[in-house]
């Protein structure tokens, strides 16, 4: 009786240990997933990618003036990337050239337009910081809308430039903007989704618009392997 009352005695002990040990980990569980929500509440919102390269390619960031007609300087909460083609055909109508017609015409009496990003073959110009609406998908200010919701990235199509490259380059530029703004795929658009315009017209019409955004999130899902 001895040796088994002993035995049942250390038992009891373990028991003790036990349960001491398991409310030590879950007191340590419940900290750290306050902590985590209090950074999550605390941290300040992302305003922009920041971005100066994209793998080789370059971002310029070159923002229109604050207080512009161009720039409503409105935050909001970021659903979408939209796809823009930039209808000018022109030798030398490059992203820089773009970025100087934005510019220029930033506070034009009628027929405001911004986005955010001008991609080319070679480069891309940064317009407008992320989180700021603008003016490119011709759908006013709706809820929910392209305008409101929407980062505007425009494709260059200008003669004498690599198009297929401009695509490669814009494939790169929205899966890393995927990444940073925790969006998915399904979260491409294109103008012509908001306004019916056919555009981004080049891709729309020659069928490649889902190609596109399977190349987009290969890219998508390779970045996210690595994080």
């Amino acid at each position: 009786m001895a040796g088994f009352y002993t035995k049942r005695k250390k038992t009891g002990k373990k028991k003790i240990h036990t349960q001491a040990a398991v409310t030590a980990v879950l007191m340590l569980l419940s900290f750290a997933a306050g902590a985590l929500t209090y950074r999550a509440l605390t941290r300040p919102p992302q305003t922009d990618a920041g971005l100066t390269y994209i793998e080789e390619i370059p971002v310029v960031t070159d923002f229109l003036p604050e207080g512009c007609r161009a720039r409503p300087g409105e935050k909001r909460e970021i659903k979408y990337l939209v796809l823009h083609e930039t209808d000018n055909f022109s030798a030398g109508a490059d992203a820089a050239a773009h970025n100087s017609f934005i510019h220029q015409n930033a506070n034009a009496p009628e027929g405001i337009v911004s986005w955010h990003y001008t991609v080319d073959d070679r480069q891309i110009y940064h317009h407008l910081p992320d989180d700021e609406n603008a003016y490119h998908a011709g759908d006013r200010m709706e809820k929910n809308g392209g305008n409101l919701n929407g980062i505007g990235i425009e494709m260059c199509v200008n003669e004498g430039s690599n198009y297929e490259q401009t695509l490669l380059n814009a494939q790169k530029l929205c899966a890393r903007l995927l990444i940073e703004y925790d969006l998915k795929p399904g979260a491409l658009r294109r103008h012509q989704d908001f306004s019916g315009k056919v555009c981004p017209a080049r891709l729309i019409e020659s069928g490649r618009w889902d190609a596109f955004c399977a190349a987009v999130e290969q890219r998508y899902r390779e970045l996210k392997s690595v994080q």
